[in-house]
């Protein structure tokens, strides 16, 4: 190929300029971000752009007025009643009192097939990739 039409037609969310053009993409269409930014996945970051771009911005919006919704709840709803608070002493004691170090996340709908590796990703980018507490891989 012709590098000029991948300079024509493409766009790069990017931290590294210098890749990006000699990929052939026009640094002039590149969205930069932050190299601390993490998560590939994260909706609620600067690289929720192709996200945007692939669900559509009303979409996105719903998924924004969403976590708004659940971190509003976290942080005005008591412990007993507080579903991230729950969830999480649910895990400390599956892992803690039962030796349980996995969960099965089991979508209901081929739609969702994806969901469970979605998960998966945020889940690691949380509670430090494959690594126990022990540090042990």
């Amino acid at each position: 190929g012709d590098e000029k039409h991948v300079a024509k037609h493409f766009a790069a969310l990017s931290t590294n300029a210098k890749a990006v053009g000699e990929f052939g993409i026009d640094t002039a269409n590149m969205f930069e971000f932050w190299d601390w930014v993490g998560g590939r996945y994260s909706l609620w970051s600067a690289i929720g752009l192709s996200i945007v771009l692939s669900i559509g911005f009303d979409n996105f919006v719903e998924l924004l007025s969403g976590a708004h919704a659940m971190d509003k709840h976290f942080s005005t709803t008591p412990a007993e009643k507080n579903l991230p608070v729950l969830l999480a002493l649910i895990g400390i004691w599956y892992n803690n009192f039962f030796g349980a170090e996995t969960e099965a996340i089991l979508p209901y709908d081929q739609y969702m097939h994806r969901f469970a590796a979605y998960f998966q990703q945020g889940n690691m980018e949380s509670n430090g990739k494959y690594v126990d507490r022990n540090g042990n891989v």
